[in-house]
């Protein structure tokens, strides 16, 4: 063999060697490490009657929620409550500054006293002038005018049982009790906050009774009907639901454009708390799909400066798929969604979550919704 000629066999390990080489130290020096698959939500294009429902956010909230404020405005004295404390009925909650109405109620009460007095130093004249007058010793003039003097006497008297009356509700309204018994959900004011007549300074939420709040899209109202049951699934109660029913749906929109719906759960659970979030499922039509358009979920259509688009998945394995951007045509809003006009076949998978994140021929873990 020939000096500085390597043999072929020595050639393709030394290039294998290499090319090994290239690669860690194109890692820096560190083995390569897989992204990790994208988890991704989706949906089953069906025809809209085979479609049966449709879930809305809300928050949950007492049956019963008091606002409790004080009657007149004035300095805070004191709150003997705090978030979370559970109240007895008649319990006191919050008082004001009651000086100046104490004072207010001192006077009102020496008024009246001084105008019983003068009450009855007028009846006690009244029943001497008259005697006199029975027995001619005063004139018709002086006994009249004992007469008026007892009237006016008794008038004052009853002005100043009124102001007095006033006064002490005025006392009263100087203190908040509870009017139920309850838990604290908010407390707005602290002590030495001067507060307005009638702003609320605590929230108390009462009895057993668990509602739910959602907003309604115009496009689904009219499927909505009082007494209709529903289906309820709280965030921080993974893997329950509970079963409700609509009690009452608003007539006009919010200030978020949606129908306000209150539905109530069938039975209290322990562990549902006002202010957890969740949502409801309302269930729809489920005739069985015949010549019906197929629907598309408002929330697996996106658009952009070219036009409205879906990610169709192909599941390429068992809880996986490959996502593809398709254009499409859509029509009219119904309540399961939009009408596919051109693009889409019935039964294909759609991402439904995360669009802006996605890119053509990415692998996705499918988490169906």
């Amino acid at each position: 063999m020939k000096r500085g000629i390597m043999p072929k066999r020595n050639l393709e390990a030394a290039g294998v060697f290499l090319a090994a080489m290239g690669l860690w130290v194109g890692c820096g020096g560190e083995p390569q490490v897989a992204e990790p698959i994208r988890p991704v939500k989706y949906a089953e294009v069906r025809p809209a009657s085979a479609v049966q429902s449709q879930r809305f956010a809300g928050t949950a909230k007492a049956g019963i929620e008091a606002k409790l404020s004080f009657r007149t405005g004035g300095l805070i004295e004191s709150i003997s409550v705090k978030v979370g404390d559970q109240v007895k009925a008649g319990q006191r909650i919050a008082t004001l500054d009651s000086r100046d109405a104490v004072l207010a109620h001192q006077r009102a009460k020496a008024a009246l006293e001084n105008a019983r007095v003068q009450k009855a130093n007028a009846q006690s004249m009244l029943i001497r002038v008259r005697q006199l007058y029975e027995a001619n010793n005063v004139s018709l003039a002086e006994y009249e005018q004992a007469k008026n003097g007892f009237a006016s006497a008794t008038s004052s008297y009853e002005s100043a049982q009124k102001s007095l009356d006033l006064q002490e509700r005025q006392l009263g309204y100087n203190e908040i009790y509870a009017p139920v018994a309850g838990i604290v959900t908010a407390v707005h004011n602290e002590v030495n906050e001067v507060i307005q007549a009638g702003a609320p300074l605590v929230e108390l939420s009462a009895g057993e009774d668990i509602e739910m709040e959602v907003g309604v899209p115009e496009g689904y109202i009219a499927q909505i009907q009082t007494g209709q049951p529903v289906r309820v699934r709280f965030s921080a109660l993974p893997g329950l639901d509970f079963a409700a029913q609509v009690r009452e749906i608003a007539y006009a929109l919010d200030a978020s454009s949606t129908y306000p719906v209150i539905v109530q759960l069938d039975a209290p659970f322990p562990s549902i708390r006002p202010g957890m979030a969740g949502e409801v499922e309302f269930r729809f039509g489920t005739g069985e799909p015949s010549e019906d358009p197929l629907v598309v979920p408002v929330k697996a259509v996106g658009e952009d400066a070219n036009g409205q688009y879906v990610f169709v998945i192909d599941e390429v394995a068992k809880g996986l798929g490959t996502v593809h951007r398709r254009p499409i045509r859509i029509g009219k809003l119904l309540a399961d969604g939009f009408v596919v006009e051109e693009g889409l076949a019935d039964r294909e998978l759609v991402a439904t979550a995360g669009l802006r994140s996605l890119l053509n021929g990415m692998q996705v873990r499918l988490l169906q919704e």
